[in-house]
């Protein structure tokens, strides 16, 4: 499938490149971050170091979220049932369920699912998962998906998924594709790209990939997940993944490349 891309639009819109950490923080909690302040967060938080990652890992064993969603999503009877629109991911970094729309067919019409992701088969060969949802049972899939909108509650029953609770809330892997990506600065944060794709792996979102701006090179670059609620990395509703490295490091990454996945 074709990649997101930046655009001349998208780059004008970043002439605010560079924002205090402090008046970071402060965004964040306009956008539903609730972050704890601190003088120098990212020097208290445990940071996985760039010095000794390779995309080795993620080229044998990662998948990415981009091409997941993506897939056919088949009943257990083989035929096609719907597709795939979404992700949804925890606030440890887990993939806990799948969200699909079905039933075009069925008489009750287009409906959204979340599927636990342990309830699913999943085919990367053929580009399908098969899910336990049939007419009789897609009820008791219900995904409510406006409890997720950006800016609500951090306390969120995700619908679908055993009724566990979340908090901070889960998250649909589409809300932090599109976001900028920043490193730091000095004391700033700095736009340096935007978050293209997220890497999977055993049931966990492992790396951010991350096209750079223009001026920082071409091409994408997969960084280790961050996380959020640390300082840095990134909370549901804000428009910024914040990586814990400097840009004197961005080089220190080639680039990543996706006709090796599955090597």
């Amino acid at each position: 499938m074709t990649r997101l891309t930046v655009t001349g639009a998208l780059v004008a819109a970043t002439a605010l490149t560079a924002a205090p950490l402090a008046a970071q923080s402060q965004q964040g909690d306009q956008t539903g971050d609730d972050r704890q302040e601190s003088a120098d967060p990212l020097s208290e938080a445990e940071v996985r170091p760039l010095t000794g990652w390779t995309y080795d890992s993620l080229y044998a064993d990662g998948m990415s979220a981009d091409d997941f969603m993506a897939f056919e999503v088949r009943g257990s009877g083989g035929e096609e049932i719907g597709d795939m629109e979404d992700l949804l991911i925890s606030s440890e970094g887990e993939v806990v369920a799948i969200i699909a729309e079905v039933g075009g067919f069925w008489d009750i019409g287009d409906t959204h699912v979340s599927v636990p992701y342990d309830e699913i088969e999943m085919d990367g060969d053929a580009a399908t998962v098969t899910v336990p949802v049939t007419e009789e049972t897609v009820e008791d899939y219900d995904f409510m998906q406006d409890a997720y909108a950006a800016g609500d509650i951090a306390e969120e029953t995700v619908p679908g998924v055993d009724d566990a609770d979340f908090v901070p809330r889960a998250w649909r892997v589409s809300e932090l594709i599109g976001d900028y990506a920043r490193m730091r600065e000095g004391d700033t944060f700095v736009n340096y790209g935007y978050v293209s794709d997220l890497i999977l792996k055993e049931g966990q979102v492992d790396a951010v990939v991350v096209q750079p701006m223009n001026a920082y090179g071409t091409g994408y670059r997969a960084y280790p997940y961050a996380g959020y609620e640390q300082g840095w990395g990134w909370n549901p509703g804000s428009p910024y993944y914040d990586m814990p490295y400097d840009m004197e490091m961005r080089g220190e990454l080639g680039d990543f490349d996706y006709d090796q996945m599955g090597s």
